[in-house]
């Protein structure tokens, strides 16, 4: 009887601490989703710049990025590729990258060889940062989880379209 009681005490234990773990993360989501919130809600009074980005697709992109003062609050990507278009959002504080939204429209061919290109799959995913660490990745309703390859590949591409829109050797 003894036994059950110890074990029974360690399994709501470690049942306590896995629900911890998780409302940390919600709260970091929910921390988050306040700060877009905010960010979008005072994007008319922010400065707006636009730029055409070279090197992060085939087909170019456009990017319109919003500051508060020297502060990088936003960046709203319009990435066009051979088979996609993509409307991407970056979200920052404080300079760190917290959040990007990407909405990925999926043409049935490549653009130029068959007129007008048709959209077959939209691919909507959610990506969480927390000190420059991507830590939830959503693809649609579906979670990533982390230390997969796809995980990895996400939190690199991110990385990579933030650099090459605010690297200005990229930008004409």
């Amino acid at each position: 009887m003894k036994k059950f009681i110890l074990r029974s005490g360690f399994l709501v234990i470690v049942g306590l601490s896995g629900l911890a773990v998780h409302a940390q993360t919600d709260k970091r989501v929910t921390d988050i989703r306040a700060k877009v919130a905010e960010i979008n809600k005072g994007a008319s009074k922010l400065t707006k710049t636009k730029k055409t980005v070279m090197g992060i697709s085939t087909e170019g992109a456009e990017a319109t990025l919003f500051h508060k003062g020297k502060d990088l609050k936003k960046i709203v990507a319009k990435i066009y590729g051979e088979t996609f278009n993509a409307l991407t959002e970056f979200y920052f504080s404080g300079g760190d990258l917290i959040f990007a939204y990407d909405k990925i429209n999926h043409y049935d061919t490549q653009i130029g060889l068959k007129q007008p290109v048709k959209v077959v799959r939209v691919e909507e995913t959610r990506s969480y940062f927390d000190g420059g660490k991507m830590f939830k990745l959503l693809n649609g309703a579906k979670t990533t989880a982390p230390g997969t390859d796809d995980f990895a590949q996400k939190e690199k591409e991110n990385q990579q379209i933030v650099k090459g829109i605010l690297e200005p050797e990229n930008n004409p």
